[in-house]
C-alpha cells in the first residue's frame, strides 16, 4: 500500500474513533473524501465483515421491504442494499448534511429518499420498517444503546436489525492500529492471518446473531424485536 493509502486508511480509523459531539461536523468537512477513507476500510480491514453483513441482507431484505439505511452516509451501503436485497423503498438518515450532499448526487433511484436526522431519535412511528441497517456508526455514539433500541422500536414483529461496528478496548487502540496498518501494508503479510471469525448465540430466537472478525476489531449483529439490548452489543471506545 502506497503512502497516501496508509493515511487515507489512518483517516478512516480516526473518523471512527470520533465522540458525537465532534462527529457531525468531521464528517461534514471531509465529505468530499469521504469513500475514499471508507473504501480502504472496507476493502483491508473490514471486508469479511461487510461479506457476512451482505449474506444477510441478501437473506432478509425480500421484493418490496420497505428499509431504513441509518446512518447512510455518502449513500455506498444505501447502494449494497439496492444491489444485494429487494427493497421496494429505502430511507437514508445521517446527521451530516455534507454527507447527504454527496449521497444524493450519486444516487438517482425513486426507491430511495435520504432525510437529516439523529439515529438515537428516529422519527418515525414504532413497527413500520422491514429492515434496518447500519454500518459503522453506533461505535462514535455517546449511546450506542439508545440507537439501537430505537432500531428495534421502528422494525415490525417480524422484522430484522443488521449492524455492525468496530471496537478496541481503551489502552491498546494506538498500538492495535499501528500494528493494523503495517499488516495491510505488506503485500508479504495477508491479511487472511488477522481476520478470522467467531460467532456466539445472542438470543434464544432464530433470527438473532452475532459474529466478531479479527479478534473481535470488528462485529456484525442481527437483532429482532424480541431480543434484549444489553452491553453485549455495545462498542469499546475507539480512543484514537
Amino acid at each position: 500500500m502506497n503512502t497516501p493509502d496508509k493515511d487515507k486508511l489512518n483517516t478512516s480509523m480516526r473518523l471512527l474513533g470520533l465522540h458525537r459531539g465532534e462527529a457531525c461536523g468531521a464528517y461534514d468537512a471531509v465529505a468530499a473524501d469521504y469513500d475514499g477513507f471508507a473504501n480502504l476500510w472496507d476493502r483491508h480491514i473490514a471486508a469479511p465483515a461487510l461479506e457476512f453483513y451482505n449474506l444477510l441482507i441478501r437473506q432478509h431484505v425480500r421484493p418490496g421491504a420497505l428499509v431504513l439505511d441509518a446512518g447512510a452516509g455518502t449513500g455506498e451501503r444505501t447502494l449494497a442494499l439496492l444491489r444485494d436485497g429487494r427493497p421496494g423503498a429505502v430511507i437514508g438518515l445521517d446527521a451530516s448534511a455534507g454527507m447527504l450532499s454527496v449521497a444524493r448526487s450519486k444516487i438517482d433511484d425513486q426507491r430511495v429518499r435520504f432525510l437529516q436526522g439523529d439515529i438515537t431519535h428516529l422519527p418515525f412511528d414504532d413497527n413500520i420498517f422491514d429492515v434496518v441497517s447500519c454500518t459503522w456508526v453506533v461505535e462514535i455514539l455517546a449511546d450506542p444503546h439508545a440507537a439501537v433500541r430505537e432500531f428495534v422500536r421502528v422494525i415490525k414483529p417480524d422484522g430484522v436489525v443488521i449492524y455492525t461496528f468496530c471496537s478496541l478496548p481503551e489502552g491498546v487502540v494506538g498500538d492495535m492500529l499501528q500494528n493494523l496498518i503495517a499488516r495491510v501494508s505488506s503485500e508479504h503479510s495477508p491479511l487472511t492471518h488477522l481476520l478470522h471469525e467467531t460467532e456466539r448465540p445472542f438470543h434464544h430466537c432464530d433470527r438473532s446473531r452475532l459474529v466478531q472478525f479479527a479478534g473481535g476489531l470488528t462485529t456484525v449483529a442481527m437483532v429482532a424485536k424480541c431480543c434484549p439490548i444489553t452491553d453485549v452489543f455495545v462498542p469499546c471506545a475507539l480512543a484514537i
